[in-house]
């Protein structure tokens, strides 16, 4: 009886190992097939985020293609009336085609006529050439008489103009002479020559230079009125007569008290520098005298 304990005891130990090497053996293969399970959920999960993803994309592109879908029916709108524009004008260009053609076909008549205009002026202004042509000539002949004419007359008034300048000198010379002794001698003024400043500003005041040179009122009118006038201010003025080989002139004078004797254009109130053998206005100056 106490053999048979230990080998009933070692057979119980034999089963309880068998079985738990069943067990562990079953343990591991489910180990191993919850891995698996595992690593296919992860599959699974990897899949179906993948597959949200691409749903994600396919969403994104039908709204994208929907968008080109509306803007393709705009633009398929706006292309229609673009047509519908353009066919119009291409009715309208169709009618001012025609417009043209016949514009054209008028033109082209209106040219033939103004050819035929200008055909004629061209004959028309040959013509007129040719008579220019003989009138020029004519004139030419006229213009060489006219200039003869004229080199005569100019001639004549410079020949005519010396000599009245000349006789009108001397006679208002005279005349003019002895009215002024004969003024001073009864208004018995007291005279003085001036300063140089002083003869300046009278020449500046005085308004002799405003008067109009004429044939009744030359170059001994100016010198007469202006030397009146300084008279009258005060002051000894010379009446100055300068020879000419063909003419003479007259202008004034002062014998400044400070600066000397300067002479005065009275025609034009300037101060100016003249001597014998000197040329003033265009001429010799032959010979000069002063009357106080």
């Amino acid at each position: 009886m106490s053999e048979k304990k230990p080998i009933t005891f070692g057979i119980i130990c034999l089963l309880l190992a068998t079985m738990l090497i069943a067990t562990v053996t079953v343990l591991n293969k489910t180990d191993q097939e919850i891995r698996i399970k595992s690593d296919q959920i992860s599959e699974m999960e990897t899949e179906k985020n993948i597959m949200e993803t691409q749903i994600l994309n396919l969403q994104t592109e039908t709204n994208s293609l929907t968008n080109e879908a509306s803007t393709l029916k705009d633009q398929l709108s706006i292309l229609q009336k673009e047509k519908y524009s353009l066919e119009n004008e291409k009715s309208t260009l169709k009618n001012e085609n025609a417009l043209l053609e016949e514009q054209v076909v008028s033109l082209q008549s209106e040219k033939l006529s103004l050819e035929t205009q200008v055909s004629n002026l061209q004959n028309e202004i040959t013509e007129s050439n040719n008579n220019a042509i003989t009138l020029e000539a004519q004139v030419s002949i006229l213009q060489t008489e006219v200039n003869d004419l004229e080199d005569e007359v100019i001639q004549n008034y410079n020949l005519g103009y010396t000599e009245g300048e000349s006789n009108g000198y001397d006679k208002g010379y005279d005349e003019g002479f002895i009215k002024g002794i004969e003024y001073l001698t009864e208004t018995g003024y007291y005279l003085r020559d001036p300063t140089y400043a002083e003869a300046i500003e009278f020449i500046n005041f005085d308004k002799t230079d405003q008067n109009d040179y004429t044939h009744d009122y030359v170059c001994y009118d100016f010198t007469a009125d202006f030397s009146a006038n300084a008279v009258q201010a005060g002051y000894r003025c010379g009446f100055v007569y300068l020879i000419f080989i063909d003419g003479a002139h007259s202008i004034a004078c002062f014998n400044t008290i400070d600066q000397g004797l300067i002479y005065i254009e009275p025609q034009n109130d300037e101060v100016v520098t003249v001597a014998i053998g000197q040329q003033y206005a265009g001429y010799v100056i032959t010979d000069l005298g002063i009357i106080w």
